[in-house]
């Protein structure tokens, strides 16, 4: 590493403002350029560029152990961009996956909000055992023996229970 390079390193390192801004001159436009032929974004590669050198001002303690002060600009340059580039292709794979799903009109999403008022409404009507019951079977995901364990009651009972909730809460919707 030529001398000079070898000062600003170890100044950089010790937290010198004036050596961080030196080397953020001097390297600064290079990364850049080479960060947008990657991501073909000047944008992109301006943010990229600012995380590198972000990343660097944060571990500047450790920069005293680089034996090439270029060689190790680059190849952080180089990853920074493969990574945007990979985490881009998984968003956009991720993007694609989501339209294939159904779309709700609003129409249908408050509708779908009224009728879960409406069976809201209906469980807190219930009698607080069965109330308590449905509760730990449809929000809790409890199974009916567990409940019964849970509640120090029979299987049966809990079944008896969850079958009259249904069965008010099918009124209410109809």
């Amino acid at each position: 590493m030529p001398c000079e390079e070898h000062i600003d390193v170890e100044q950089l390192a010790l937290g010198n403002h004036d050596a961080f801004r030196e080397l953020f001159m001097k390297y600064y436009p290079k990364v850049k350029y080479f960060i947008t032929r990657f991501v073909k974004s000047e944008a992109i590669a301006e943010e990229l560029s600012q995380d590198i050198f972000e990343h660097i001002w944060i571990n500047r303690k450790n920069l005293s152990e680089i034996q090439s002060l270029n060689a190790y600009m680059f190849r952080m340059a180089k990853n920074k961009a493969l990574n945007y580039l990979s985490h881009k292709e998984i968003e956009e794979t991720y993007a694609s996956s989501c339209t294939n799903l159904p779309e709700y009109s609003l129409e249908e999403e408050i509708d779908a909000s009224d009728l879960e008022q409406l069976i809201l409404l209906a469980v807190e009507k219930m009698p607080k055992q069965r109330r308590r019951i449905f509760e730990m079977s449809r929000m809790e995901n409890l199974k009916n023996a567990e409940i019964a364990e849970k509640l120090g009651i029979a299987k049966k009972t809990v079944e008896v229970h969850l079958n009259l909730a249904l069965k008010e809460i099918r009124k209410v919707i109809a």
